[in-house]
């Protein structure tokens, strides 16, 4: 119905009209397509307004419905640590020396898919040591994530004190995958871990954890 209206004063003289831009549709019609692309994915909306910026003002109401979507570190007021903008920046600033840093984000869908990214801003040696990325149980309790430093996967838990066990297995019905290769052993200690890009894609349908680094493939 929204293409006859536009092209019918056109094909009754004889005309062929050009196709119209995401600029010229109406408001409403822009406004669909950027909830279908935020169906797909929050960044799909981003780049979408990147078009021009008469369809990023007509993209406004879906760009806060994305930016709601980010992930962001929801940890609890520490010494050790500091947040920053807006939630999407991890600090740490001090650490105890029987204590490893655990950090997470909020609760992610129980079905579909989801991905998302960390970049490594800086780490000690510049080598990726003691950094692991990942996903963890609703609890808290229980982790499985891509160690930068030698590339394999670890599932490690922690207690009520925040000590950390790698050798704990995981809740009934969970995997462990502790230990298998996912990145060339000391890849980013070569290459430095400053701006590398981690992401990690969770299927919650089919149970299954991937990552890529730096754009590159997906183990």
């Amino acid at each position: 119905p929204m293409c006859s209206s536009l092209f019918a004063s056109d094909l009754a003289g004889g005309a062929t009209a050009p196709p119209p831009t995401l600029e010229d549709l109406p408001d409403e019609v822009v406004d669909l397509v950027g909830r279908f692309a935020l169906s797909n994915s929050p960044r799909d909306v981003l780049r979408l307004r990147c078009v021009c910026s008469g369809v990023r003002n007509k993209c406004g109401s879906v760009r806060e419905l994305a930016e709601a979507r980010r992930l962001r570190w929801r940890v609890s007021d520490d010494w050790r640590w500091r947040v920053s903008n807006h939630g999407r920046t991890i600090t740490v600033v001090g650490r105890s020396a029987d204590v490893e840093l655990w950090a997470t984000g909020g609760l992610l869908p129980r079905t579909g898919a989801s991905t998302w990214a960390v970049r490594v801003d800086h780490s000690r040696s510049n080598d990726g040591n003691g950094l692991w990325v990942g996903v963890c149980d609703t609890a808290a309790r229980c982790s499985w994530g891509l160690f930068l430093l030698s590339g394999r996967m670890r599932c490690a838990s922690q207690d009520a004190d925040g000590r950390l066990d790698f050798g704990a297995a995981p809740p009934d019905g969970y995997p462990s995958g502790t230990y298998k290769r996912v990145l060339q052993s000391g890849c980013l200690a070569r290459a430095g871990a400053a701006g590398a890009v981690v992401e990690v894609t969770l299927d919650h349908d089919a149970g299954s954890l991937s990552f890529r680094v730096n754009g590159g493939g997906r183990p």
